[in-house]
C-alpha cells in the first residue's frame, strides 16, 4: 500500500478527494509538457505543466489539497500515456503530498517527485521523503539556486534540478562535482542556448531542460551547411505556385526512401484505399498535388538526421495543432498547417528565421507570420506556442471568422496533436 496512504487520515483523505473531483467538472484543467533530454540528446523524461481554470499561473485557491487531486486526476483524465509518451512524468506535489494527507495514484516508475524550493527540510517532509525512496519514487529537488538550506534533502534525492539561467559557472561548476560525489544527478534548467548546454554538458550535468533545443546554433560563416542546403531547394521547389505533376512525380521517384515513405503513408491505415497504391503517379492521384506536398514537407523535415528527433515533433505537433484550430475557427488550413511546421526551420536549418525566409517563396502571409507573429495566422501561431510552454491564457486571436477558440479546443487539440505525431514518426522513421 502506498506509504501515503497509509498515513494519511482516511476519511479527510476520501473527502479531499471528492471535493476534487467535482471541482474537475466545474473548472478546465490544461495540460502541457516540456521535455526533459539526456546527454546524447534523446528525451529522457517530460515535466507536465499544470494550469486550473483561467489563469495564467499556478494558483491554487484551498491551501493546495483539493487542487492538487484535481491536476492528478486531470493528469489520469487525459492519459499518462498520451502526454508522457510512455516515458517517465516529472510533476511537482505539494507539502500536503509529500508529507501524506493525499494519496498518489499513480506507480513509481511512471512518476519523478519534484520537491517545490518553497518547501522546507523540515523533520516531517525528511521522512516522507525517505518512505517514497523506499517504494522505488525517484525524487527530484527543483529549482535549486546554490543556497545552504536545501543541504538536507541531498541524501534523499536522486536528482537535482538546477536553474542556471543567470548562475555564475564557476561556483556552478563547483557545486557540481560536490552533487556529482554524492551519486546525485543533475539537471539544469531554464537552458536557453546551444551554447550553455554544451558547457553544461561539459560540467558532468546528465539531463537538460529548456528551449534550448529550439533555438538555432548559429555559425559565425553565416552560411547553410552543405546538407540543409538540398533541403533547402527542396522545401523552395515544394512551396513553389507553379511546381506541376510531372515536376513533383520526378523529384519523387528520384530519391528511393522518398518513394517508399510515400507509397507506405498512402497504403497505410490513414487513408483507407480499397486498392493498393503501386506507383507514384497513382499516389499523387490518389491524394491530390496539395496533399502529397504536405507529405513531402513532413518527409524532408524527419529526414533531417543530426537534430533531436523532440524537435522534428515539435514542428509536427504545431503543423498538427494550426491545422485542427485553423478547422475550428475557419482559417485556410493549408497556410496554418505549413506555418506551423516552419516555425522551428531556424533551429533545423541553424540559422535565424529572416535569413531561411529569404530563401523560400512563401506567400506574404505565411512570412509575417513566421517573422513577427503578424495576422489571425500569426497571432494563432503565438497562441500555440505559449500553450505548449505552459502558459494556458484564455486569449485566442482577435478576429477569427467563426467563432472564438475555447480553452477546451486548445487542449483537444494539443492531446491530439502529439497522440498524431507521434504515431508519424514511428511510422515514418522505422
Amino acid at each position: 500500500m502506498n506509504h501515503v496512504a497509509q498515513v494519511g487520515d482516511q476519511c479527510s483523505s476520501h473527502e479531499v478527494i471528492r471535493s476534487a473531483e467535482a471541482s474537475l467538472f466545474r473548472e478546465d484543467i490544461h495540460v502541457a509538457r516540456q521535455p526533459i533530454f539526456d546527454r546524447h540528446n534523446n528525451v529522457f523524461a517530460y515535466e507536465l505543466l499544470f494550469r486550473s481554470g483561467s489563469t495564467n499561473a499556478a494558483v491554487f485557491d484551498d491551501g493546495n489539497k483539493a487542487s492538487s487531486q484535481v491536476i492528478i486526476n486531470a493528469f489520469i483524465d487525459v492519459g499518462f500515456r498520451t502526454i508522457s509518451s510512455g516515458r517517465p512524468a516529472f510533476l511537482n506535489l505539494t507539502e500536503d503530498f509529500i508529507i501524506g494527507k493525499i494519496p498518489i495514484p499513480l506507480p513509481p516508475e511512471f512518476l519523478v517527485i519534484e520537491v517545490l524550493e518553497d518547501i522546507d527540510a523540515t523533520d516531517e517532509v525528511i521522512s516522507a521523503l525517505n518512505d517514497f525512496a523506499e517504494q522505488g519514487y525517484t525524487i527530484a529537488l527543483d529549482d535549486y539556486v546554490l543556497t545552504d538550506d536545501k543541504e538536507p534533502f541531498f541524501d534523499i534525492v536522486d536528482i537535482v534540478k538546477v536553474d542556471v539561467l543567470d548562475c555564475d559557472y564557476e561556483p556552478l561548476a563547483e557545486k557540481a562535482k560536490e552533487l556529482k560525489s554524492k551519486g546525485i544527478k543533475l539537471l539544469a534548467e531554464k537552458v536557453e542556448t546551444h551554447e550553455d548546454y554544451e558547457k553544461l554538458r561539459d560540467m558532468g550535468f546528465d539531463y537538460f531542460q529548456g528551449y534550448y533545443f529550439s533555438k538555432p546554433k548559429i555559425y559565425s560563416e553565416q552560411t547553410i551547411k552543405p546538407n540543409r542546403l538540398a533541403v533547402l531547394q527542396l522545401l523552395a521547389m515544394l512551396q513553389d505556385k507553379d511546381c506541376q505533376f510531372a515536376e513533383l512525380e520526378q523529384i519523387i521517384c528520384q530519391d528511393v526512401s522518398m518513394s517508399y515513405k510515400v507509397l507506405r503513408i498512402v497504403n497505410s491505415a490513414l487513408y483507407n484505399i480499397q486498392r493498393e497504391i503501386t506507383s507514384i503517379r497513382q499516389a499523387i492521384v490518389a491524394l491530390g498535388l496539395n496533399t502529397i506536398k504536405e507529405w513531402l514537407l513532413i518527409i524532408v523535415f524527419t529526414d533531417i538526421k543530426d537534430k533531436p528527433e523532440e524537435l522534428l515533433k515539435v514542428s509536427l505537433q504545431r503543423a498538427r495543432m494550426m491545422h485542427s484550430l485553423a478547422e475550428i475557427c475557419g482559417l485556410d488550413v493549408d497556410t496554418c498547417f505549413t506555418v506551423g511546421l516552419f516555425s522551428s526551420i531556424d533551429a533545423l536549418m541553424d540559422q535565424p528565421m529572416d535569413e531561411i525566409i529569404k530563401q523560400l517563396p512563401l506567400a506574404n502571409e505565411i512570412v509575417s507570420a513566421l517573422l513577427v507573429r503578424d495576422g489571425k495566422i500569426g497571432r494563432l501561431l503565438q497562441v500555440v506556442i505559449d500553450f505548449e510552454q505552459g502558459s494556458f491564457g484564455t486569449a485566442a486571436p482577435e478576429g477569427l471568422p467563426t467563432r472564438q477558440l475555447s480553452s477546451k479546443d486548445f487542449q483537444h487539440c494539443y492531446l491530439e496533436s502529439i497522440a498524431w505525431s507521434n504515431e508519424l514518426m514511428a511510422n515514418i522513421t522505422e
